[in-house]
């Protein structure tokens, strides 16, 4: 650094803040660089603006040091890579500093249970209106994440609200009132994930918020990218991290926000705008590797310490002599020696030896064998290379052929491990160990292969360095601009199913290549999708099957395989396909571990977290809100049921190709031209023109987008002529002020069966359409048939019935009607006769089209075409008439009702109507949306999950267990899906349980009766001393009625004897 930086003083301003951080500020002014030498003779930890050295959103070139021993910071100007200090805080020791953000000279500490927001462009610190909320007591809502966007508007992301705090810089204030933020966004999380939620964080890096989503204590995670820029969903990750770095995880991204990282590792760029990734292990100790390629390490421990640190674009910035200094990063030459070499040979390492090997050839004046023809040169103690005189090299092992290559160009040996060759048919890598030579890798592009074939033609495999040099430099140099670029950073996948000349693979070496691409995530994630295409294309079943059976483990990256290939793999391998969607149709989420509630009480789906604005500060809004929310509430009050979350097992299906725009489709009325004047008139026939033209061009886009697929389905020349023609009839209004009637009769039918067939996407009407169409699909063939057959019929009463000759018998004069006079006396009139005009319809059988729909009239039981002749003298028209009537009209058309019955049946179901409708959401989806509408995450996730209530699947279990369901291939249910709806299967219990458990019952009904029969003996006992009670109570009762019948003898003999006394009295007196 420059001396005369160490002498700059200047006039800055100074905060002391109390250790506790309590809002007390005071301000002084002074020499800054004699009041922070305590600070700068003890920094501990330098801030860098995230940023600095930004050529996106301009550079914020800020630093700050942090001093312990001080209990301070300090900020740092810096212009043109010299650092001035400009602002000193006191503001306490931290030891216990999570992470912070610099952005616009603000810093945002934070501490383990506290946020500390220091503004060093007016010297204070900042309040935010909302509180910083930290992690809450059950551990299951992290702490809230503070942000910077480009333009310094600070972002907080509060997850115990589940909403987004934007402040913008702007409207900071200039006081001590808190920064009131300028707008809120709601993070929506699907009601069906509420109870499968246990774990919820986030993280900003820059312009991105990252959701980390935690589900049933489970270790995989799911991470969900915003653009805090538009706050749309962007991208969707599952990791497998543990629960104790998902608390207090921050993620971080590269220069271009393609990459991201989980701590502790940074981004950087080198010299040569190569991206690389500083890893920091638990040793302590710093590795560099490629992002892209993570094969090869380099240890620059020795190049960093604890007060340095290195920015995005390579800058190091640095502690000497009480100063802040920069100098440049990592130089990638220097390194280069520090290499290590790993076991695949997709790194990057790799990948540029290939290419300074390849720039080395064309960068010859002449391009030369590496191999001197009738030479031998020396690769290992044990490897040799022979150069042939005529048309190959030779590889020699101990002195044996092991390997035939076509004239190398350039070879290189690697660690004592790789042999690489440049030869005439391509790029080939060889294995080198103690079983000899296997053949690693070998790659050419159709252009390659092609030169290669001219090659062996013209030169009849001789070198020819006149032809290299005019073929070979320019096929070099456009590889090095295409596969071999800069930017690719691995070598292209391998040739693996096809062979070369004298390169080829055999089983091992195209089942060691497979197993080496699947056993690897990074390389199966590039290349698996190509690895398939290749073996369906070339139809090798052994090494498909190998590639289905080493990854049918049903995890997402398989699945998404599957998904992008699922064209091919219908049209090749549909059994496969078959056993797929058995195996994955009723499957689990991969997050679900539990059965949820519900209040929906039929199946239904959800997709991912989404963001949208709120609106939190229109009271009135709100209000409106809440009332209709709260009505909703109250009408739609549903009891909760117990519910299972499933997944469809085909991720990324929609691929869209092109633009397209959605329009309603109007019809103009059919009005009389004298009801309006003329100008105005010309409107309804102009918007006929724009709109028919708009949905013309759809349908044109819809042709091209697949010609095949599109003229297989009449229903789109149906479409067309609904557009088209109204156009023309239009144009024809306009131009001659009138319109052919046929063309306008037609148009109007068209465009009413266009107009009734927007009805197909509502149920109540969709099912007949998809009932209509689907039975007219079936009955086609029948249709074919029977039109041939009135096609025969037709040419047969043509060929009896035509007028051959003037006059003849079947002349229309002839068979016209025909009237005679009658005389008064009523006798016929043989003078005169009056004949009726014919016309073409006087016989219908002169002429092959009216003979035609002649005989669909007798189909339809019109036989009035044969009226003019008679039975008796055309036998042969009777016997056709006869024979069509009996087998036509009678059994066929009898017949054809049978069938459309049989037909109604099949086609009158909800999936019909289900197919249909999705088919049309299709072509609305390819050719009707916006492309902002298709890459809506909300609208079109990469995966859709979706609950069905617990009932319902207990049913389906138990209908396919019983095989009470009409699946030809029975989806398979997994263990884990019966132990959650709690259902065992009894069929596959063993004997020995089924014995032990009748066994069981045996003795539990043996105890029952023993216990019966003593129960019985019990009441018989009962019985017996009840009898004996009942009879005691009898005898007793019987003294009873003895005594009181004595009682009443006795009463009446002394009643007798008082009378017979009164009436003594009564005769004394």
């Amino acid at each position: 650094m420059d001396e005369t930086q160490n002498d700059t003083s200047a006039s800055e301003t100074i905060i002391g803040i109390s250790d506790n951080i309590n809002g007390h500020e005071e301000i002084m002014n002074g020499d800054i660089r004699e009041i922070s030498n305590n600070h700068r003779r003890n920094i501990d930890r330098i801030f860098v603006s995230q940023y600095m050295d930004d050529t996106e959103y301009g550079p914020d070139d800020y630093v700050v040091t942090y001093s312990k021993k001080d209990k301070s910071v300090l900020g740092w100007s810096i212009i043109e890579n010299r650092s001035q200090p400009d602002v000193h805080f006191r503001i306490g020791r931290i030891d216990d500093l999570y992470d912070y953000v610099l952005s616009k000279k603000i810093l945002s500490l934070r501490r383990h249970n506290k946020h500390l927001l220091i503004d060093l462009n007016n010297g204070r610190t900042v309040e935010l209106k909302h509180p910083v909320s930290y992690e809450d007591i059950y551990g299951h809502i992290g702490r809230d994440a503070i942000g910077f966007l480009p333009n310094g508007d600070l972002i907080q992301v509060s997850l115990k609200d589940r909403k987004i705090y934007k402040y913008y810089l702007t409207d900071k204030p200039k006081n001590t009132v808190p920064w009131k933020y300028s707008q809120i966004n709601d993070i929506e999380i699907p009601e069906s994930l509420y109870d499968q939620i246990t774990r919820l964080d986030c993280s900003i890096c820059r312009t991105k918020l990252f959701l980390i989503v935690g589900i049933n204590f489970d270790r995989k995670k799911l991470i969900y990218q915003f653009d805090l820029l538009t706050m749309n969903l962007e991208k969707q990750y599952t990791l497998d991290i543990t629960d104790v770095l998902a608390e207090n995880t921050v993620i971080i991204m590269n220069k271009n926000q393609t990459l991201l990282a989980i701590e502790p590792i940074e981004f950087i760029t080198l010299r040569n705008n190569s991206e690389r990734l500083i890893i920091y292990t638990s040793h302590n100790s710093k590795l560099l590797i490629d992002p892209y390629q993570i094969y090869d390490e380099i240890d620059i421990s020795s190049d960093f310490n604890d007060s340095s640190v290195i920015t995005k674009l390579n800058r190091k910035i640095y502690i000497d002599n009480d100063e802040v200094c920069f100098t440049d990063g990592l130089d990638e030459q220097q390194l280069s020696n520090k290499f290590i070499y790993g076991k695949s040979v997709y790194s990057s390492t790799i990948f540029k030896i290939i290419q300074s090997m390849l720039r080395e050839i064309i960068v010859q004046v002449d391009i030369n064998k590496d191999v001197v023809p009738g030479h031998t040169v020396s690769v290992t103690d044990n490897v040799e290379i022979e150069g042939g005189c005529f048309d190959v090299d030779t590889i020699l092992i101990n002195g044996e052929d092991e390997a035939y290559v076509p004239h190398i160009l350039s070879y290189k040996q690697l660690n004592n491990q790789y042999l690489v060759l440049i030869h005439m048919e391509g790029i080939s890598i060889y294995t080198m160990n103690e079983n000899g030579l296997r053949l690693r890798y070998f790659w050419n592009n159709n252009e390659w292969n092609d030169i290669y074939k001219i090659f062996k033609k013209d030169c009849d495999k001789n070198y020819d360095i006149n032809f290299t040099n005019e073929h070979y430099k320019p096929l070099i140099a456009r590889i090095l601009m295409n596969e071999f670029y800069d930017s690719n950073r691995s070598i292209p996948f391998p040739k693996y199913v096809e062979d070369g000349e004298y390169i080829r693979h055999d089983e091992y070496d195209r089942r060691y290549i497979v197993e080496e691409c699947l056993n690897d995530n990074l390389v199966s994630s590039k290349f698996g999708t190509e690895m398939l295409k290749a073996a369906i294309k070339q139809k090798r079943q052994d090494i498909f099957q190998q590639i289905i059976e080493s990854t049918q483990d049903y995890s997402e990256n398989y699945m998404t395989i599957i998904s992008l290939n699922l064209v091919e793999l219908c049209d090749y391998y549909p059994d496969y396909i078959i056993t797929y969607i058995s195996r994955t149709s009723i499957m689990l989420s991969p997050y679900c571990r539990k059965i949820g509630n519900s209040k929906n009480t039929s199946l239904h789906s959800h997709t991912n977290i989404y963001i949208k604005k709120s609106n939190m500060n229109n009271i009135f809004f709100k209000f409106i809100s809440e009332l209709y929310n709260g009505l909703i509430r109250h009408l739609r009050t549903k009891e909760e049921i117990q519910t299972v979350s499933f997944i469809v097992p085909f991720p990324q299906i929609c691929v869209y190709k092109a633009d397209s725009k959605n329009n309603d489709h109007k019809n103009p009325s059919t009005l009389e031209q004298k009801s309006i004047p003329d100008s105005y008139f010309k409107l309804p026939f102009i918007i006929s023109i724009t709109l028919g033209s708009i949905f013309l061009i759809f349908e044109i886009r819809q042709c091209l987008w697949n010609y095949k697929c599109y003229f297989k389905d009449i229903w789109n020349l149906f479409d067309v002529g609904a557009y088209l023609l109204p156009i023309i009839a239009s144009i024809f209004w306009l131009i001659n002020k009138s319109q052919p009637l046929w063309l306008t009769a037609i148009s109007i039918i068209l465009l009413s069966f266009k107009f009734l067939l927007f009805f197909r996407v509502f149920e109540s009407f969709g099912i007949y359409f998809a009932i209509i169409i689907g039975v007219a699909k079936k009955v086609f063939p029948f249709l074919v048939l029977l039109f041939f057959l009135i096609l025969g019929y037709a040419q047969a009463f043509f060929i009896v019935l035509r007028s051959n000759s003037n006059n003849d018998d079947n002349d229309p004069r002839n068979v016209a009607t025909k009237y005679d006079f009658v005389n008064p006396d009523g006798t016929i009139s043989n003078a005169t006769t009056m004949i009726q005009d014919p016309d073409s319809n006087t016989n219908l059988f002169n002429w092959f089209p009216t003979s035609l729909l002649a005989v669909y009239k007798l189909l339809t039981g019109d036989s009035g075409s044969l009226s003019s002749f008679t039975y008796r003298e055309h036998s042969t028209m009777t016997i056709l008439l006869v024979s069509f009537t009996f087998f036509t009209v009678i059994y066929l058309m009898n017949l054809f009702i049978g069938l459309l019955n049989l037909a109604i049946d099949d086609y009158n179901k909800k999936e019909e109507f289900l197919l249909q409708k999705a088919q049309i959401i299709m072509e609305i989806e390819l050719f009707y949306m916006l492309p902002r509408q298709r890459n809506n995450k909300k609208w079109f996730p990469d995966w859709i999950y979706y609950d069905i209530p617990i009932t319902e699947i207990r049913k389906l279990i138990n209908a396919i267990d019983n095989k009470q369901t009409v699946f030809n291939y029975p989806p398979l249910i997994s263990k884990k899906l019966r132990e959650l709806v709690v259902l065992t299967d009894v069929k596959k219990q063993t004997k020995e349980e089924l014995a032990q458990e009748l066994k069981e019952k045996m003795d539990e009904l043996t105890n029952q009766n023993v216990e019966l029969k003593q129960q019985m003996e019990h009441i018989n006992q009962q019985m017996d001393k009840f009898e004996q009670q009942v009879e005691n109570i009898m005898k007793y009762n019987k003294g009873q009625q003895n005594h009181l019948e004595k009682k009443i003898d006795q009463t009446k003999e002394e009643l007798t004897q008082q009378l017979k006394n009164i009436l003594e009295l009564l005769k004394r007196d």
